[in-house]
């Protein structure tokens, strides 16, 4: 319990002594989980808003993902991962080993002869049961009903900011590692993000 939480709940038996601190105690613990689910909607907009920003201020960005493997992503797919939103059935942490979903995101250079080579490449994967692709409208359209509460948030962005991304459901969790490890090296792919997810999830594991 956080401890202005604590020290109001102490506060309020003092006055109350015929108060059931188990009741109250559970109130409190509601009510604290209601502040910080607030806290932290309106601290991942306001992060989301700043790296966009940051987004049009990088000129240029090269990377061979795979060799050393990056430990963050590159700065031109950190703005689009920050305007993706996780499936209820998902959680919420992404994951580097036993990922059910996956969301592989693809360079600015990827023309459409390419992205077809890819997406053949991953429908003829055994380790992948299901995948689609989304271009940069369609990311845009979805981003756009996803924010439509904040319209100054989404005139900020363009379809250009958003980057095409394959959303990847696999077949066996367990292979994910394996997967990631050689699809990072594939030219075209900038950055691979996973999550663990119920059935019911899109594919992806992402709005």
């Amino acid at each position: 319990m956080d401890a202005n939480l604590r020290e109001q709940f102490d506060r309020a038996v003092d006055d109350d002594p015929g108060a059931d601190p188990g009741e109250m105690a559970l109130a409190a613990i509601v009510a604290g989980g209601r502040i910080r689910r607030r806290r932290r909607e309106v601290a991942a907009a306001t992060v989301a808003a700043a790296m966009v920003l940051v987004a049009g201020a990088v000129t240029a960005v090269t990377l061979r993902p795979g060799e050393a493997g990056p430990a963050s992503p590159p700065a031109a797919i950190a703005p689009a991962m920050m305007m993706l939103v996780a499936a209820p059935s998902c959680a919420p942490k992404t994951v580097e080993k036993n990922a059910t979903d996956v969301v592989i995101f693809l360079g600015p250079a990827v023309t459409g002869p390419r992205e077809a080579e890819l997406r053949s490449r991953l429908a003829d994967d055994p380790r992948v049961d299901a995948v689609n692709f989304e271009g940069r409208e369609q990311a845009y359209e979805r981003f756009r009903k996803l924010w439509s509460d904040s319209p100054d948030f989404v005139a900020s962005v363009n379809p250009t900011d958003l980057a095409e991304t394959f959303r990847v459901r696999m077949v066996d969790r367990s292979r994910y590692a394996s997967f990631r490890a050689e699809y990072a090296t594939v030219d075209g792919i900038e950055w691979i993000e996973g999550r663990v997810c119920t059935a019911d999830a899109p594919v992806g594991g992402v709005w």
